[in-house]
């Protein structure tokens, strides 16, 4: 049993609606101009960067926008790296609605970042904005990710310093079978933005305390 699979035992049962969902006043503030102005000039721009900086192509890819809200964040995806096909999921069919109605040539489904229905090895991408802070087991979440990437596929994500220290949130993502290629920190350090790589071949860790 690897690492993953004891991560997924130990965490079976826990969470629920009341960790994943947002509040009607949080689910207004994810749906509004300004958080729209800070994803595509602040954390998707991050994102980019990273990605140039590390000589690393998305065009013609395999991408999945995970927990992907009103898919204001699919869109920039899209018109930014054309991929061949992009899967786009929410826990909330709220917001899949909303993403639905921007038209776009995209798979977009309710789902769980706990549990994702895709096969492994699927994906050359992963995109995460703000969304592992509202999942107590986010380090299940990060197996996940890990699953559906191909060996040597990157995940892009950001969060803020809210669920766990920089120190666990590290440690979860590596003993995932990722390494950390980059990390910007951005607003007062209050928020880290990461580029990371699915390892080849993931060595046997134990999971972090």
């Amino acid at each position: 049993m690897d690492m993953c699979d004891s991560q997924k035992q130990m965490e079976a049962g826990g969470g629920g609606d009341g960790d994943m969902r947002l509040g009607r006043l949080e689910f207004l503030a994810m749906n509004n101009p300004l958080r729209r102005l800070v994803q595509k000039h602040v954390e998707f721009r991050i994102f980019k960067n990273q990605l140039q900086k590390r000589d690393i192509h998305l065009e013609d890819g395999v991408i999945m926008d995970a927990g992907c809200g009103s898919g204001y964040g699919t869109e920039l995806i899209v018109n930014e790296y054309h991929p061949s096909h992009v899967i786009a999921f929410d826990y909330m069919p709220e917001q899949v609605r909303l993403a639905q109605r921007r038209g776009l040539n995209v798979e977009f489904l309710v789902g769980d970042l706990r549990g994702i229905e895709c096969e492994s090895s699927t994906c050359d991408a992963v995109f995460i904005f703000g969304v592992l802070h509202h999942i107590a087991e986010w380090k299940t979440a990060l197996c996940e990710v890990a699953r559906v990437l191909k060996p040597g596929g990157v995940l892009l994500f950001d969060e803020p310093r809210y669920l766990f220290t920089w120190g666990q949130l590290e440690a979860g993502t590596k003993s995932a079978g990722m390494d950390i290629l980059e990390v910007q920190t951005l607003f007062f350090h209050y928020f880290h933005a990461y580029l990371c790589q699915k390892r080849f071949k993931a060595p046997a860790q134990r999971p972090p305390a």
